[in-house]
């Protein structure tokens, strides 16, 4: 089983929120932006609040999260940690019924673990 597979379980609810790095060249400690898509989750929509999770490569020493209440984000941003392969999941935080995911490379030198 894959780190991605631990932190975000493929039988947890439908990947139906559609998340895409708009950051042309992601790099540790800068900021990088993701664009977030609710299409696929109509016509029900989004129950909030919504939680994205940002892990890098060493896993929870490096992960970050940051909670909607009151709003569906259309973009999320953030500052990685490190560098190496990095997953973002935006999900419903109580109803659980949709998420997204995305895994990317981040450039720069992972943490030491």
């Amino acid at each position: 089983m894959s780190i991605v597979d631990e932190i975000s379980p493929r039988e947890l609810g439908e990947d139906r929120l559609d998340l895409q790095v708009t950051t042309e060249a992601p790099m540790a400690l800068n900021l990088v932006t993701v664009s977030v898509s609710y299409e696929r989750a109509d016509p029900e929509g989004v129950v909030l609040p919504l939680v994205m999770t940002v892990v890098g490569p060493s896993g929870l020493i490096a992960k970050q999260q940051r909670f909607f209440r009151r709003f569906a984000p259309t973009e999320l941003t953030f500052r990685p940690i490190e560098g190496g392969r990095t997953l973002v999941t935006l999900a419903e935080l109580y109803h659980q019924r949709w998420f997204g995911r995305l895994v990317f490379d981040v450039t720069g030198d992972p943490l030491d673990s």
